[in-house]
């Protein structure tokens, strides 16, 4: 875990007060563009997959006709069916290197090759997307959750899918600054209180009490599909962590192990969050 996070230029000028976007070398997020809505969803297929569409974009002709061609090549390569069927996944996402690893546009007018043209109006949301669309965490969540989110999950892929949970990352952060009594100070995590908080976020990523038929990818273009349904949240017990069994898309019939599984790990980081 690295060290301390410091303010980035960004925060002041986006709404919420922290930029969650393009966070650091290897931490940025992708997911609004749909990149988790593919079937078969792991890290390494997914970044083999990046690592194919950065290399073939890199010697694609910087022409409309050329881009487009790209695009139709990569979903007859890729695929057209995925798991949220109203969530566009686009293929012009790919992987950024410089100095690490994250998820990046291909069309940005800073990515490689693009000789600060902005190609991103081919895309299926626009040119306009990236500067006026912000997930509902910017507006959502608390500004010392996110700033600590961003400290903590150092990985594209985690960070990705951690990130747009605001209801999640608010249950998870409600109830360990509960058992604390006192709120969490991204400036003052010692390393292992960072880890295990990272530890702990991460359930989000191989909860083994979910329900197998739930998309991992969270749509919030959608209204339709930002509630998770079929778990009772208002049954007895804390109501932080009955929250949180919800949104990890929690079979009701796992109730009792999943509080017991999720009692530990936040058990774990409150310990360690406690230690001077």
């Amino acid at each position: 875990m690295g060290a301390m996070m410091p303010i980035l230029p960004e925060d002041e000028q986006v709404r919420g007060g922290v930029y969650l976007c393009q966070t650091g070398p290897c931490t940025s997020c992708g997911s609004c563009c749909g990149l988790y809505n593919v079937c078969g969803l792991s890290r390494e297929g997914l970044r083999s997959v990046l690592i194919q569409r950065t290399e073939a974009f890199a010697r694609v002709p910087r022409s409309i006709d050329a881009i487009l061609a790209f695009e139709q090549e990569r979903l007859d390569i890729e695929g057209r069916d995925h798991p949220i069927p109203d969530f566009h996944h686009c293929v012009f996402v790919g992987l950024i290197r410089d100095g690490g690893e994250r998820v990046g546009c291909l069309l940005h007018p800073m990515a490689d090759g693009n000789a600060g043209v902005d190609w991103r109006g081919l895309s299926f949301y626009g040119g306009a997307a990236c500067k006026h669309f912000f997930c509902p965490t910017y507006d959502l969540l608390e500004a010392r959750w996110k700033r600590l989110v961003r400290q903590v999950v150092d990985d594209w892929y985690a960070y990705g899918l951690i990130i747009p949970e605001h209801r999640l990352l608010a249950a998870l952060l409600g109830a360990v600054e509960g058992r604390l009594g006192r709120e969490l100070d991204p400036d003052a995590l010692s390393p292992d209180g960072q880890a295990a908080l990272a530890e702990l976020l991460r359930v989000k990523l191989d909860w083994p009490l979910r329900s197998p038929d739930t998309p991992l990818a969270w749509n919030f273009f959608s209204t339709r599909r930002t509630e998770r349904p079929g778990f009772d949240a208002n049954q007895p017990g804390d109501p932080l962590l009955l929250q949180a069994l919800r949104e990890l898309d929690t079979l009701p019939e796992n109730t009792a192990p999943a509080l017991e599984r999720l009692e530990k790990l936040l058990d774990r980081a409150v310990a360690s969050l406690s230690r001077k």
